[in-house]
């Protein structure tokens, strides 16, 4: 069987597969809320951390790896931007400004980028997703946090300016779910002082990333709720134009004028039209926001990024 062949079927066991058992297990009552909110944890803390470690470990050291943070802060805040300053003033709530801003900002780099970049550029693909990653989990807690709380108050205040307790977001920045980021420092230090790899974490690495990728997509399917998310599809539309269009184009120019790498520079167009992250919806969840949108957000741009996205870069920009 060709390599080519080989990662396509992974795109139905790590990906669609996981996501339609997450879906039937949840609406058949066998996967319980307290079970998915385990299986990310054990993901985020456990998997995540070896997984970062092992690739980082043999990752190139490059000019190009330099410059991929400020690129992945572009990308994460560039949307918001635009659902800040033109998209989302369509809305006159206060609520679904902020649902949309936040909608806008959170995205799956880290998880579903990762798992599609390791498809079709091995190793390095999920190491360039978790920095992105990390670039999110800063973003996150910094700014949509924030954003929600902001604009869940601006109701309550019925328009008043609000103040934000900031006391809370220190905890949320400094915890367990943080740590596949000492993954990625441990592993980046072993490569600076030439530390050889062990082949045999090649192996394991190969056998992890499957793993994780389930642990990663049941939850995922789990979030899937069409009853609630079809009153907001309509709504949505703005949105493919932002995550599958806009932003795919400007990073991939934008990566054309300062990325030398060709697998990184192809990378980022898969992570620029990554879809709404589970983040979104949980920060809606947190904040009073409108729950139904961002499942309808994430629903709609998951599905796209699945069948049309992530297949598009597959075929043209291996």
């Amino acid at each position: 069987m060709n390599e080519i062949n080989t990662r396509l079927i992974y795109l139905g066991t790590d990906l669609i597969l996981p996501l339609i058992v997450g879906y039937l297990l949840y609406q058949r009552r066998l996967l319980s809320d307290a079970a998915v909110n385990l299986l990310i944890r054990i993901n985020v803390i456990v998997f995540f951390t070896l997984l970062s470690l092992f690739s980082f470990w043999a990752l190139p050291l490059t000019r190009d790896l330099l410059i991929l943070p400020a690129f992945f802060a572009f990308i994460i805040l560039f949307p918001g931007f635009i659902s800040w300053r033109f998209l989302g003033r369509r809305f006159h709530s206060p609520i679904d400004r902020g649902t949309h801003l936040i909608s806008a900002l959170l995205s799956n780099i880290g998880t579903l980028g990762g798992i599609c970049a390791y498809i079709i550029y091995g190793e390095p693909g999920f190491a360039y997703a978790q920095i992105g990653g990390a670039c999110q989990n800063l973003i996150l807690v910094l700014l949509a946090f924030p954003a929600a709380q902001y604009y869940y108050l601006l109701h309550k205040n019925r328009g008043r300016s609000a103040r934000l307790d900031g006391r809370a977001f220190l905890g949320l920045l400094i915890s367990w779910n943080q740590l596949s980021l000492l993954g990625m420092a441990a592993g980046l230090l072993l490569n600076l002082f030439g530390a050889v790899r062990p082949p045999v974490l090649s192996s394991a690495f190969s056998y992890l990333i499957h793993i994780s990728a389930w642990f990663a997509m049941l939850p995922v399917g789990s979030l899937i709720n069409f009853r609630r998310a079809r009153h907001f599809v309509y709504l949505t539309l703005d949105m493919i134009f932002l995550r599958f269009l806009l932003v795919p184009l400007v990073a991939y120019f934008a990566a054309r004028l300062v990325i030398s790498d060709p697998v990184i520079r192809n990378a980022l167009v898969l992570f620029a039209g990554v879809p709404a992250a589970i983040n979104a919806t949980l920060t809606a969840r947190l904040y009073h926001l409108n729950v139904d949108y961002t499942i309808a957000v994430f629903l709609v741009t998951t599905v796209l990024y699945l069948t049309v996205l992530f297949p598009a870069v597959f075929f043209l920009f291996r």
